[in-house]
């Protein structure tokens, strides 16, 4: 055990704006490698597994325990999905949804327009027509996910991947401490770097 110096991510007072960007990237910076990259993440989104260290400039990660590995397969599928999300191509989510088992290709309308939706507003910070810095303090994602909830479970055919719950927790997670922290992302950018350094878009599965 070794410790950590540093102060709590959510003593939002204590920082700048000029902080509270460079905070909110590094963490959705990090997601997004523990998604692409590393196949690999932590998955709790508790905020206090963050310190920010002024000293060093440095985000500090505590405690390891719900860490989790994703099979590539899913990761790929998964990271198409996404990438056909932040395009608004409604058609390649639908299909990439079946591929994925979140969709049996016999639900209803309702269903499918939900869970579509619930895609693409998951994929708003990255979309092709978002801003440029996505600013965090007018965001809606996490809500407007949940609205959709209800509805899809009533009308859902089949249950989720099982990856989707812990990856999804630790996104909205991330999505909501940038929210809280007020921060400012180049998250569009961020994303597309990181899909076209990960040659994912190539491959077959």
């Amino acid at each position: 055990m070794e410790f950590m110096d540093g102060v709590g991510v959510t003593r939002i007072k204590s920082f700048t704006q000029e902080q509270r960007d460079w905070i909110g990237t590094q963490i959705l910076r990090l997601c997004l490698r523990e998604i692409i990259e590393f196949h690999f993440m932590q998955t709790d989104p508790n905020w206090t597994n963050f310190l920010f260290n002024f000293e060093r400039d440095r985000l500090v990660l505590l405690d390891f325990g719900a860490s989790r590995e994703y099979p590539e397969q899913f990761i790929t599928l998964y990271v198409q999905l996404l990438a056909a999300a932040s395009r608004s191509d409604r058609e390649t989510v639908k299909d990439l949804s079946e591929k994925l088992g979140y969709l049996t290709g016999h639900e209803s309308k309702t269903m499918l327009n939900a869970h579509i939706a619930s895609v693409l507003t998951l994929a708003e910070p990255f979309l092709e027509s978002a801003p440029e810095v996505y600013d965090f303090r007018d965001q809606t994602i996490t809500e407007r996910v949940k609205a959709q909830i209800p509805v899809m479970i009533r009308e859902r055919l089949a249950p989720p991947p099982e990856e989707t719950y812990s990856l999804h927790r630790k996104l909205s997670g991330a999505f909501l401490l940038c929210a809280r922290l007020g921060s400012r992302v180049r998250c569009r950018e961020m994303f597309e770097k990181s899909v076209a350094k990960s040659g994912i878009m190539e491959r077959k599965v």
